[in-house]
């Protein structure tokens, strides 16, 4: 009779992932408590970001991260109403700026990197591509450029929106209070899942940028505009999934030197500095034509990740679906740009 083999729980791992957690919990109900916006989300990223700078070996696991997200995203849905349908019809506009929007940011980052920082024009061009990660490594891997120099910048550019969209928006006086949504029921809360689970699983197998965070939405939207539920995710399922994105986005500096990071920060930060501003230049132009709320086109058209975007979004009162809808059209925007944006580049040559 055969034996059969049960692989023991690797609790060093397990020990580093709760450890991740308890650190993320900690800044994020600090951060909560002072009344800063997106509490929990940027109170826990930046506790794990300072415990990974710190030596500590922090990590949340891609299963773990995804399941936050797929939470995340099935309560986002709530957000998709008749009104929020009827703005759809002001997109072809915004959608049309924010393209603008994207080469501008471009041709301004790279001349800010080569000319204040004498960076070379490849790491520069690179460097300066506002999303659209795996596309820019792969070039970045083919080409002459800084790869240390692209890596980092592109992580501290998901890293310093997530801080920085919320501490401005903490000294606007324009920002909506966060409205108190009704828990849903127990048969709405299956049902909710369900769904999203569904539509998470779908934009996974379609490769749509953050597709388990977008499919969950847009699953948990459509039988939300349908009237078929109503009401969100308990408050503590939302906390817990926001502590688990929170670390995970901290997390991403593992391995990061702090010697890499010094010499780096400043000219990438400047860049993504200038970035922000322009996605600003051109939501305020959005909003004036279109009418949106600025804060809304601003969070649409930083230059950030799918996920924490839409997350920020959420946690803000704001509009995560047109918020979503934007950055998954800029990323496929960026993808189709990003190899005639480094044309004429030069490559390594071949082993």
């Amino acid at each position: 009779m055969t034996a059969i083999s049960v692989k023991a729980p690797d609790w060093r791992s397990l020990r580093r992932v709760f450890v991740t957690l308890v650190l993320g919990a900690i800044g994020g109900a600090l951060v909560q408590a002072s009344g800063f916006p997106a509490g929990w989300l940027c109170g826990s990223m930046a506790a794990v970001m300072i415990g990974v700078l710190w030596g500590r070996d922090l990590k949340v696991p891609e299963k773990l991260r995804g399941f936050a997200f797929v939470f995340l995203g099935t309560s986002m849905g709530t957000s998709l109403t008749p009104e929020t349908i009827e703005k759809i019809q002001t997109w072809p506009l915004s959608i049309t700026i924010l393209m603008i929007s994207v080469v501008a940011t471009m041709v301004v980052g790279t001349q800010y990197l080569v000319r204040r920082h004498q960076w070379d024009i490849i790491s520069a061009r690179l460097s300066s591509v506002p999303g659209a990660l795996s596309a820019v490594l792969a070039i970045a891997g083919d080409s002459k450029g800084d790869i240390g120099k692209i890596t980092v910048s592109q992580g501290l550019r998901q890293i310093v929106l997530v801080c920085m969209v919320p501490v401005m928006l903490y000294f606007s006086p324009d920002i909506a209070p966060v409205a108190k949504a009704a828990v849903a029921s127990l048969p709405d809360l299956f049902l909710m899942l369900a769904v999203g689970a569904v539509g998470a699983f779908i934009g996974m197998a379609l490769r749509i940028p953050g597709g388990l965070l977008v499919g969950a939405l847009l699953g948990s939207g459509l039988i939300h505009a349908m009237g078929w539920v109503s009401g969100t995710m308990p408050s503590i399922v939302l906390v817990l999934a926001y502590i688990v994105a929170g670390s995970a986005i901290g997390a991403r500096l593992r391995g990061m030197s702090m010697a890499v990071l010094k010499s780096i920060c400043v000219p990438a930060i400047g860049s993504i500095m200038a970035a922000i501003v322009v996605a600003a230049i051109f939501a305020a132009l959005t909003s004036t034509l279109t009418g949106l709320p600025f804060l809304e086109v601003w969070l649409a058209f930083a230059p950030g990740g799918v996920e924490s975007m839409t997350i920020l979004a959420f946690v803000l009162n704001l509009d995560p679906s047109f918020v979503s809808s934007h950055h998954i059209i800029r990323l496929i925007a960026l993808m189709l740009l990003s190899p005639i944006w480094t044309i004429g580049l030069k490559t390594r040559p071949a082993a």
